[in-house]
Formats: C-alpha cells, sequence, structure tokens
C-alpha cells in the first residue's frame, strides 16, 4: 500500500510529527510505503520519503491556498492507494482532526478575549479560508473525519455536519513502555538535576504554544497564597519565551519556577514532577497529558481539552477553568489527593497505549483501501 501523509510544515516538537514518527515504525512491517508531502522537513527519517511542496505567496491565506493547490497536483500524479491529511484540504480519504475543529477554536477566542477579537479572525482571509474549507470538505466531499477525542468528535458533529458515519475516534497513543512512573532512584536523579528538594510539591507543565494552554494563567496561580511553596518546570518551545520569563520575575516566582525552551525528551520534567498542568484554550488531545498520566502524573486540565473526559470519570485529576484562582484551587485538591489520583493515572494510562493505537489505524487504513 501506497500511502501519503499530509503536514504542511514537518517539525521536530509537534504533536502530529510525533504521531507521524511513531506510527510509521509499524508500516513497513505492515508492507506500507510512507510518504510525506509537506513544505517543510527538519532532517530525514528512516522509512520515510519526502515530497516537497514548494512555498508561494505574499500572504498567510495565499500561501495555504497555494499549499493546497499544490498538493492537488502532487496526489493526482502520484496515484496513492490512500491519502491522509493533517491539513485542511479536499484532496484526501482521511481527514485526521488533530487540530481540532477551527471554527470551534475562534469561538472559544470570543469567549476569553471579547467579540472584537472574534471578528477580527472572522474577516481574517487566513481564518476565513480554513474554515470555508472545513465546510467543503464537510460537505462536498466522502472524506472520513477522524476524531482525536470525543471533545473532537462532537464538535465535527455539531460544528461542521458530519454525519456519524463518516467520524471515527481514534485518541492519541503514548509509549507506556518509555513513559512509565519512575523508581524512587529515577525520581531522585531528576530532582537533583533540577536542584529540587526531595519533599518539594513539583508541577510539570510541557507543550509549546504558551498563550493557548495556559502557561500565564499558571504562573500567576503559583504566585497566589494557596499555592505558595510549589515549585514547577515549564518546557516548550515558545515565541513567548522570554515574556513569561520576564512575568516570572515580575511576580517575584524566578526562584520557584524554572522555564525550558524545546527539549529533546520531557521524561525527566515528569519524573521530577507530583503533578501535570495543562490550563489550555483548547486542545484536541494534549499528548504531553497522556505521557504524564503514563507516568504516573494526575492532571489539570480544562473541560476544552480532549483528555478532560478521562480524567474527571477516572478520577485522575481535576477540571479547572482558566481563572488562575481556579488553578491554583485545582493545585491544592492534587496535592491533597495525590497518592490516590496518581494511581487513578496509572490505571488510566493504557487506555492510550500506543500499540493499540496503532493497530486502530493500521485497520482503518486497510478498511478504506
Amino acid at each position: 500500500m501506497r500511502l501519503a501523509i499530509i503536514r504542511r510544515r514537518y517539525a521536530q516538537f509537534g504533536g502530529a510529527e510525533r504521531f507521524i514518527e511513531t506510527t510509521a515504525r509499524e508500516f513497513g512491517r505492515e508492507g506500507i510505503e510512507l510518504s510525506i508531502v509537506t513544505e517543510s522537513w527538519d532532517g530525514e527519517r528512516d522509512g520515510i520519503k519526502q515530497i516537497a511542496v514548494p512555498a508561494r505567496g505574499l500572504t498567510r491565506a495565499g500561501r495555504l491556498a497555494n499549499f493546497q493547490r499544490e498538493v492537488t497536483g502532487i496526489v493526482a500524479r502520484e496515484k496513492f492507494d490512500l491519502v491522509q491529511s493533517h491539513e485542511r484540504l479536499v484532496t484526501a480519504d482521511i481527514f485526521r482532526a488533530g487540530d481540532g475543529v477551527h471554527a470551534a477554536w475562534v469561538s472559544r477566542q470570543a469567549a476569553e478575549r471579547g467579540p472584537l477579537r472574534a471578528m477580527l479572525m472572522r474577516l481574517d482571509p487566513m481564518h476565513r479560508l480554513v474554515m470555508a474549507t472545513e465546510r467543503r470538505m464537510a460537505r462536498e466531499t466522502p472524506m472520513m473525519f477522524v476524531a482525536n477525542s470525543g471533545l473532537v468528535a462532537r464538535e465535527i458533529a455539531d460544528w461542521l455536519g458530519v454525519p456519524a458515519g463518516r467520524i471515527r475516534t481514534i485518541e492519541n497513543g503514548v509509549d507506556i513502555a518509555a513513559f512509565r512512573p519512575p523508581t524512587m532512584e529515577q525520581r531522585a536523579a531528576a530532582r537533583a538535576r533540577f536542584g529540587l528538594a526531595a519533599d518539594a510539591q513539583v508541577m510539570a507543565f510541557v507543550g509549546s504554544g504558551f498563550e493557548r494552554k495556559g502557561a500565564f494563567q499558571l504562573v500567576e496561580a503559583l504566585a497566589l497564597p494557596a499555592c505558595r511553596g510549589v515549585y514547577a518546570l515549564i518546557a516548550g518551545r515558545d515565541r513567548q519565551l522570554e515574556t513569561l520569563r520576564r512575568r516570572l520575575e515580575a511576580l517575584g516566582l524566578s526562584g520557584r519556577v524554572q522555564v525550558f525552551g524545546g527539549v529533546d525528551t520531557p521524561l525527566p520534567v515528569y519524573q521530577a514532577a507530583d503533578l501535570f498542568a495543562l490550563p489550555s484554550l483548547y486542545d484536541p488531545m494534549p499528548n504531553a497529558a497522556l505521557e504524564a498520566l503514563a507516568c504516573g502524573l494526575p492532571v489539570l486540565t480544562t473541560a476544552d481539552t480532549g483528555i478532560a473526559d478521562a480524567v474527571r470519570e477516572s478520577g485522575a485529576g481535576v477540571i479547572v477553568t482558566r481563572d488562575p484562582e481556579s488553578i491554583a484551587a485545582g493545585i491544592t485538591a492534587i496535592l491533597g489527593k495525590r497518592a490516590d489520583m496518581a494511581t487513578a493515572a496509572r490505571v488510566l494510562a493504557p487506555r492510550f497505549d500506543l500499540a493499540a493505537a496503532t493497530a486502530r489505524w493500521l485497520a482503518l487504513y486497510r478498511e478504506l483501501a
């Protein structure tokens, strides 16, 4: 089988890219020849062929429209057996809605930042093109929509009107052999690496996109009296890295919060922590939360993330709003019941086993091809 996966920008730290690389490991054994159709590529990957798309256009919308046109030509020329897109375009058999529904994202922006921001987004040619393409995908093609969470599946139906027969839910997977609860020695070594005391209460945040994922609200919560004495490790590549560090200095938190850029592996961050926090405005299925659960960490998140249903039902953490007071209360609640919630996290983690998720994808490919 010749499978094409379309990803416009292929970067080292992206969740979609980690999905592609982890599932690609199984493709060779299944006789699947994988090609990545992309504008950018940060290095060679074993068993993956790159098909380059020339980047043209003077505006964001113009560049996206060019990408859509170029991909249409490539797909027609290459005659793949199956085409899976991680981008909004009409030339695919499968759309993996890893970023959720764009119209739902714009709606959340309006709720948090006011109607003016939402109006500006709706008038922006880029956002208009993305939302229009989503509607065309739903109405003009037989494309299969694959949601990575129940949240996204509901929004595909509600916002785009896609019938249930064209929606599948395949939750993200995590390598539970690589991400697992640390031994006492591993925990001690991780804490020593970051200069943390053995009895310190430590929170972890891992994610690129500090504004959307709630890093700024998180540090505001840490400055509140309820979180006095709580330490934090924040890892993620972001353009606002220095802005966040300046805010920490202004809040007097520089001694309690360490901020890193993108890391090769977040495992030591999880191993040093007592809980994981991700108060996102919108996060269809955060891989970092799955890794944290696999490491035995209770999760603090919002109802607007794809992991929220599982966390709420299992008791493996708490659901909060993005208000710093709510976040601080959630941190306190987890620390008060950490042992029970950590046990629940370990019980929940196998649901997101990467091998099972990969098997579901392979079954879908066989069905559609």
